[in-house]
């Protein structure tokens, strides 16, 4: 199964939508790690597929999810836009979080800044569509989860606008 994964949109989905179109079959799922969780989901429904979402610190909409977790068939993953702890503290927190949870990988944003660790618990930050930080560019993530519980990472560099 691939999936879209982004963050930190902020309103802006200009850039997600004008890359979707030049590869309308490279995923089968959308996933956005918050800030705002209605972009993500009004893409997926557009694009008539899955949707995968938390909502961040910007979004407050009572009936939207502060995390979703999903079995893949091969993994158990988790999205949680992390804002929830101090940076001091995030990576172990987030680690622990996903431990609790029985997920193999866990998808978060807030830094707005790309980030990924392997481990038991694999940790992936897509950064940000809206205001990357640290001079990077707006991106996104291909994650591709395959059935013998292997799986790879597609960086997406979006353009700017």
């Amino acid at each position: 199964m691939r999936y879209l994964v982004f963050s930190d949109t902020h309103g802006h989905v200009d850039t997600v939508s004008q890359w979707f179109p030049n590869a309308p079959n490279a995923v089968n799922a959308v996933v956005s790690a918050g800030d705002f969780y209605r972009d993500g989901l009004a893409l997926a429904q557009q694009w008539g597929l899955p949707y995968y979402g938390a909502q961040g610190n910007n979004d407050l909409e009572p009936d939207s999810p502060w995390h979703t977790i999903w079995d893949d068939g091969a993994f158990r993953v988790g999205v949680i836009h992390s804002h929830q702890w101090p940076v001091h503290r995030r990576l172990d927190e987030l680690t622990q979080w996903g431990h609790e949870n029985g997920c193999q990988i866990v998808i978060f944003g807030h830094s707005h800044v790309r980030f990924y660790q392997p481990g038991v618990v694999s940790l992936l930050n897509p950064g940000a569509v809206h205001r990357p930080r640290n001079g990077q560019p707006p991106t996104a993530v291909v994650m591709d989860l395959n059935p013998g519980r292997t799986w790879s990472l597609h960086w997406i560099v979006l353009s700017k606008n």
